[in-house]
């Protein structure tokens, strides 16, 4: 067994700084002081050693302190003794080793506990922080997620109308309409896009043709938006159309020149005649036709006019 014994516990007291000029009296009387307490130290030994006898084993280290004289004198000192537990009881003030690991261990467990107690204050508070972080990341894709479901919403809506447009206009010449799809971040299909087919259906006349075509053209734009493929679309009606238009122009200009060629042609020169010669003479009853005839072409501009 094992006891340790401080010796005058006061030995831990400061230096004392010595001013240059101060009374000698004094400093004698603190030398003194330095003294005494040092042969009250060593007495103390002593009187461990004498009560111990040879049935321990004493260990003494010493502490000192600078007296004004320049001089080291013992302040405290530290006596370790090894023996039995009998001899060693017979000192008294002394703290046996397993006591002292004792308060050292507890005095550790105390230090874990408290270093414990602020790594889980630490961890609690990292933890919240985490807890509120993840909620506000939450919230912020919560947001987003939101935000692309009404854009996807917005989309469709803009897609039904725009097709729903063409189809209105296209009438016997639109097909029926298809959707394009995309997946949401809820899960569900929202429509992306979407088509009508119209269909470039050429007529049996030039004027058929001609009127299909501007048809096409107010299907193809009947949406507020049109498209770049919806433009496409009504740009070829258009010159579809242009062709029609020019086919009717030539036509009618063909048209024109026969009728004039034939009058010219069925057109004698007309004597005036009585109607006593009218009378007389069948033919002019054709002549009167053929005259009859040409103002009837004046009257609606087909022919020039005289």
């Amino acid at each position: 067994m094992q006891v340790t014994s401080m010796l005058s516990a006061g030995y831990l007291e400061p230096v004392q700084q010595v001013s240059r000029v101060q009374n000698v009296n004094h400093v004698k009387e603190v030398d003194q002081s330095k003294q005494a307490k040092e042969q009250e130290i060593l007495a103390e030994e002593q009187a461990l050693k004498a009560k111990l006898g040879n049935s321990a084993q004493v260990h003494t280290v010493y502490h000192y302190n600078m007296g004004t004289d320049g001089k080291r004198y013992i302040t405290g000192a530290s006596v370790t003794m090894k023996g039995s537990e009998e001899a060693l009881n017979r000192v008294n003030g002394g703290i046996a080793t397993e006591d002292l690991q004792s308060q050292k261990q507890e005095a550790q467990d105390a230090l874990r506990k408290k270093d414990q107690k602020t790594e889980d204050t630490q961890n609690i508070i990292k933890s919240e922080s985490e807890k509120r972080e993840a909620s506000k990341k939450k919230d912020k894709a919560e947001d987003e997620k939101d935000s692309q479901v009404r854009e996807l919403k917005s989309i469709q809506n803009e897609v039904i109308a725009h097709e729903a447009a063409h189809k209105a206009a296209a009438g016997e010449f639109g097909g029926a309409i298809s959707y394009t799809y995309t997946e949401g971040p809820d899960g569900k299909r929202y429509i992306t896009g979407g088509e009508v087919p119209i269909k470039l259906k050429q007529g049996a006349t030039p004027e058929e043709t001609l009127r299909n075509m501007q048809k096409v053209q107010i299907a193809a734009s009947a949406p507020a938006d049109p498209s770049g493929q919806d433009k496409q679309v009504a740009a070829n009606a258009a010159a579809i159309a242009a062709k029609a238009r020019s086919e009717l122009n030539r036509d009618y200009e063909s048209e024109k020149s026969e009728l004039t060629a034939t009058v010219a042609r069925g057109t004698p020169i007309i004597e005036p005649v009585s109607r006593e010669d009218e009378a007389q003479d069948p033919n002019m009853n054709g002549v009167q036709s053929v005259l009859a005839a040409v103002k009837e072409l004046q009257i609606q501009n087909l022919i020039p006019a005289a």
